[in-house]
């Protein structure tokens, strides 16, 4: 139980501060920059947390512990989205610039991907063919095969002997 709460509010703990981090370009350049700004920032974040829900001092330094580790590569992401040259050309959120784009390209896309399923299905089909071919005779055959032992039934019915 104790574990837990600790990995919650690591995971709490890390989300906020990546959070300010993407709000505030000074915080996130020199939390990248400088391990230990990141350190300090991500220990008393998890203090603060800690104290509003009333961890122990052990949980409250493993979870700052913990989210300095997480947030490690959240300040990384967050400089190649927002601050690395090719980013900031692109308007400073590369996420937001890739995804707007895709919505542009995702048209082009279901063409060539419906026409790959297009081929599939007929390679499918082909490789399918005798199966499918014994499958509709043996329907056929049983078919027929129940009406005529109907009409056997129906005939021997009427041509009984009565005695």
């Amino acid at each position: 139980m104790l574990f837990q709460m600790m990995i919650v509010l690591a995971m709490a703990s890390t989300l906020i501060e990546m959070m300010f981090a993407a709000r505030f370009s000074i915080w996130r350049k020199n939390a990248h920059k400088f391990k230990w700004v990141n350190m300090v920032v991500s220990i008393f974040l998890s203090f603060i947390l800690g104290v509003a829900f009333s961890a122990a001092g052990l949980i409250a330094l493993g979870a700052a512990l913990i989210s300095t580790v997480l947030s490690v590569p959240g300040y990384a992401f967050l400089n190649w989205n927002m601050d690395t040259p090719i980013a900031i050309s692109q308007g400073g959120n590369r996420t937001k610039f890739y995804w707007d784009n895709f919505h542009v390209e995702w048209t082009k896309w279901r063409i060539a991907l419906g026409d790959l399923g297009k081929i599939f299905l007929t390679i499918i089909q082909v490789i399918t063919i005798p199966v499918r071919v014994i499958r509709k005779v043996y329907n056929f055959i049983n078919k027929y095969t129940k009406k005529y032992n109907a009409y056997v039934a129906t005939r021997r019915a009427s041509v009984t002997p009565t005695l």
